[in-house]
């Protein structure tokens, strides 16, 4: 049975396409209704006993200029419970992770360049290690990249109870429905999300492919959905 929140994720930045991205699962429901964030400034995370301000309120002062590592040091001083929090992110000049030593073990993070992975209540330190070089190792898009990352972290063993509900997450300027993506329950998010974002790449070239055939005319601008944030 599974009772703790436990969480792996990533935030990483493509600086090539200005495009952030977050990624999580976790053995607990809904994980997107609470820990990745974004805009086109930044993209964090909060986790382990969640915060949901410090994701929210790390992206709005990366969104009024403040470096990632300076928003999140502000808001952890002013938290006096941060020893219970797990908190990371990227932002256009820098990155930032921080673990406090009141996570369940096993907790740790890795930070690199445009990317950070944070992870608690996990196998081990192998999990994160594993969707570093996975995120790595991948060449797709930002969206595709996230989920390989997710994949990674699962097959070196994930979340020590095992996961329910898997998010992604990402700013793009040419925003896209299928970057805002959510597994709420299940018994293999992380898959599930492969599946839907697969699904929902057909699913807009089929909206196209109807649209051509309802109007032989049309503004083409119609089909730009963006994305909810």
């Amino acid at each position: 049975m599974r009772h703790t929140p436990g969480t792996f994720s990533i935030a990483a930045r493509d600086p090539a396409t200005d495009t952030y991205g977050a990624a999580v699962t976790t053995g607990t429901v809904a994980v997107g209704a609470t820990c990745p964030y974004v805009s086109s400034n930044g993209a964090a995370l909060t986790q382990a006993f969640t915060k949901t301000e410090h994701g929210r309120d790390a992206i709005e002062r990366a969104d009024a200029g403040d470096r990632i590592d300076d928003a999140f040091e502000a808001l952890l001083a002013a938290d006096e419970h941060a020893d219970f929090r797990q908190v990371h992110g990227v932002g256009s000049d820098s990155e930032f992770a921080f673990t406090g030593e009141h996570c369940s073990e096993w907790a740790g993070h890795r930070i690199g360049e445009q990317y950070t992975v944070a992870g608690n209540i996990l196998a081990g330190p192998e999990t994160i290690d594993a969707v570093e070089a996975a995120y790595l190792d991948e060449d797709g898009d930002m969206a595709t990249r996230l989920v390989s990352a997710l994949e990674g972290g699962v097959a070196a063993g994930g979340d020590d109870r095992g996961e329910m509900s898997a998010a992604i997450l990402v700013h793009a300027p040419e925003p896209e429905f299928y970057h805002n993506l959510r597994v709420d329950l299940s018994e293999t998010p992380v898959a599930d999300l492969r599946t839907l974002l697969e699904a929902a790449r057909e699913a807009k070239a089929r909206v196209k492919a109807e649209t051509d055939k309802l109007f032989e005319h049309y503004p083409e601008e119609l089909l730009d959905f963006g994305v909810k944030y």
